[in-house]
């Protein structure tokens, strides 16, 4: 009730400085989340036209789903405010049909563009470009960047803190669509889920955003190969949901994502349990893929394969019946840009032929009126004129040749880039199967060792043994992955922790010295540092077969160094050149970079190596 009272009194100050103050504070509401208090405002919109519409809207945005089976009917009116809301109601009903029609969802969301830059308000703008960028979001694979236009311009205008928590979150989802291998991912997505730490750490629990919070931290988790924390924060993603009353749809997506954070983590029989909930309440086409490609892995990952081939030919099914392979957003997108360029070629070639026309009709009046006259004159003018037509004929004819040409080539371009992206895709789907088949191998391995009781049991018991180490130092990298008090404490006391709890489970003794740290650093820049001291740890365990690691922190005031030191084996010349090879260096390597600092790497075979960072503070 308290938020719908502030939304009411924004109202009168709005007055000063918009021509919708109504409508702008109720797409603030949508974009907050708070569904309720826009539809209290919309209750007191007196045009009943503009009222019932506005409800429509907010039913979809708010439950993400289309009770009826035809899709909205558009028909313009004198109003532009109303036709801008019919606009996004047209969007969004065939984003959210059973059935989705991406493609025209994106022309109504263009539309409402084009309106609002009409209307001149900056809060239609962006309500419309939010349209927008959900749907490209809800697109399986984004193997282009079709969406950046869009989400630099909602970057430009954004205007409060729930803009920006908006821009990170599309950047976010952004990234990790972009590309499969989730090792490959920017420095940039740290960076934004740095960003959202230090937002939300500011705001009351209360806020309505929370929830959308939790999920991308689940996420992030999820792809740090942390389970436990990703789970933890989709659950409270969960919870905070159902207080304050997200949609099913939203719920929906959870429970699927706590599905695939329990099959990556080996707990298959509570992957199961969250997917029967993902299933529960899915109603579209989409939610269908992704719910019977999930049961296929997990059904592969438990040995039972007739039914994870059962669930992976119904989930081909669904794509191609979704045309996902050769109808993207995107890939329609460019088709329908190539039908636009086409016939504006054809419309420059009419104009070319109507200008000639017109043209020979002037000449000839003009040789009838003055022919009598001047005679010879008119004659040679006659010529020179000829030429001269003859000229602009040819060039004319070049001119469109030109950009027939040019157009050709585009669309060549458009082709083999679509051919590399289908290359990519096929790749990728051989390394999951080959990653499967690897998966059935250990199954028929502990297999075989359970049935051949008089085989060779000292060579069972060595690769045994082999298999409880790499678990063990797996096991050891996980309790590195731990910031948790660096946002109370600082750097120093967090590093120092976390050396603790390495040298405990690894067994390597690591000291940390500190020189002139008495002062905290800004909190995203602590955040990434002890990443970076973190991912120097990892490697030390993980590669370098060392018993002592010492790490130094040194503040020289504009410049902090990081120098971190073992006993391992080191490493050849010709590899620390090449550093950003390996994935743990390639990480820090990104991260410094983006500090604007240096990372240089001295070794030594079997007398262990060095890494120098300098960071401009």
């Amino acid at each position: 009730m308290n938020k719908t009272v502030l939304y009411l009194l924004l109202i009168a100050f709005s007055n000063l400085w918009s021509n919708n103050p109504k409508l702008d504070q109720l797409f603030n509401a949508t974009k907050n989340q708070d569904f309720p208090a826009a539809y209290n405002l919309a209750l007191n919109i007196e045009d009943e036209s503009m009222e019932n519409h506005l409800i429509t809207l907010i039913d979809l945005m708010s439950s993400k789903r289309t009770n009826s089976k035809s899709l909205y009917a558009f028909e313009k009116t004198n109003n532009e405010s109303l036709n801008f809301i019919k606009y996004l109601i047209e969007g969004y009903s065939n984003s959210y049909a059973l059935k989705q029609d991406n493609l025209q969802a994106f022309k109504s969301f263009s539309n409402a563009i084009k309106l609002a830059d009409k209307i001149g308000d900056k809060v239609f703008v962006k309500a419309a470009l939010i349209g927008i960028l959900d749907l490209f979001a809800s697109e399986i694979f984004i193997g282009s960047k079709q969406y950046l236009p869009y989400l630099e311009r909602f970057i430009a205008i954004k205007s409060d803190v729930t803009d920006e928590i908006l821009s990170i979150r599309y950047g976010l989802i952004f990234l990790s669509k972009g590309d499969d291998n989730l090792n490959d991912i920017d420095i940039q997505y740290y960076s934004y889920n740095d960003k959202l730490d230090s937002i939300f750490g500011t705001l009351p629990n209360s806020n309505n955003l929370f929830p959308l919070f939790y999920l991308e931290k689940g996420i992030y988790y999820k792809i740090e190969e942390n389970f436990e924390k990703a789970e933890d924060f989709l659950l409270k993603a969960d919870s905070t949901s159902v207080t304050l009353k997200y949609n099913d749809a939203f719920r929906n997506k959870i429970a699927w994502q706590l599905a695939h954070v329990n099959l990556l983590n080996d707990h298959l029989v509570e992957a199961k349990r969250f997917l029967e909930i993902s299933k529960r309440d899915s109603i579209k086409l989409k939610d269908d893929f992704y719910n019977d490609r999930l049961a296929s892995a997990i059904f592969q990952k438990e040995g039972n394969y007739d039914s994870a081939y059962h669930y992976l030919r119904k989930s081909v099914d669904i794509e191609y019946e979704l045309g996902y392979k050769n109808n993207t957003l995107e890939s329609s997108i460019l088709t329908v840009q190539n039908q636009t360029d086409k016939l504006k070629l054809d419309k420059l070639e009419l104009e070319t032929s109507n200008a000639k026309i017109r043209n020979w009709t002037i000449f000839l009046g003009m040789l009838l009126v003055l022919g009598t006259v001047i005679g010879v004159l008119v004659n040679k003018n006659a010529i020179r004129k000829q030429l001269l037509a003859e000229q602009e004929k040819t060039l004319g004819q070049q001119k469109v040749s030109n950009i027939l040409k040019e157009q050709e080539l585009a669309t060549i371009d458009a082709m083999i880039e679509g051919q590399e992206k289908e290359r990519q895709r096929v790749a990728n789907e051989l390394h999951d199967d080959l990653g499967g088949l690897m998966a059935a191998v250990k199954l028929q391995f502990n297999s075989l060792e359970a049935s051949d009781k008089q085989g060779n049991k000292e060579t069972f018991a060595k690769t045994e043994t082999l298999i409880d180490e790499a678990y063990g130092k797996i096991r050891a990298i996980a309790h590195a992955k731990n910031s948790g008090l660096i946002a109370k404490q600082g750097l120093l006391p967090a590093v120092k922790q976390m050396a603790e709890k390495v040298s405990v489970a690894s067994g390597i003794g690591i000291l940390v010295h500190d020189h002139g740290l008495d002062t905290r650093l800004e909190n995203s820049m602590e955040l990434t540092l002890f990443r970076i001291v973190q991912e120097l740890m990892t490697n030390v365990i993980k590669h370098a077969e060392a018993t002592e690691m010492n790490i130094h922190i040194t503040n020289h005031g504009d410049t902090l160094n990081i120098l971190a030191e073992d006993n391992g084996k080191g490493m050849p010349l010709d590899k620390t050149a090449n550093y950003g090879n390996g994935m743990g260096l390639k990480s820090i390597d990104k991260r410094i970079h983006y500090l604007h600092g240096s990372m240089n790497i001295e070794s030594e075979i079997g007398k262990g190596t060095v890494i120098i960072l300098d960071i401009p503070i």
